[in-house]
């Protein structure tokens, strides 16, 4: 028998740091590349996507 898994992994390394660190859980993140060269953003959580921040911006 064939079977499909789908794991919806979005917010999923926001929800990282919101879980290793509470004090960013009302706070919007964004996820992205390094400080030193142009990046692109890989997710933002909730608070963040409320303000209009997506993936791949």
């Amino acid at each position: 028998m064939r079977k499909i898994i789908h794991v919806d992994m979005d917010c999923f390394f926001a929800a990282v740091e919101m879980r290793d660190n509470p004090a960013l859980r009302d706070i919007p993140i964004a996820i992205g590349g390094s400080r030193e060269r142009r990046g692109v953003i890989s997710t933002a959580n909730y608070p963040a996507r409320k303000f209009g921040v997506r993936s791949a911006m």
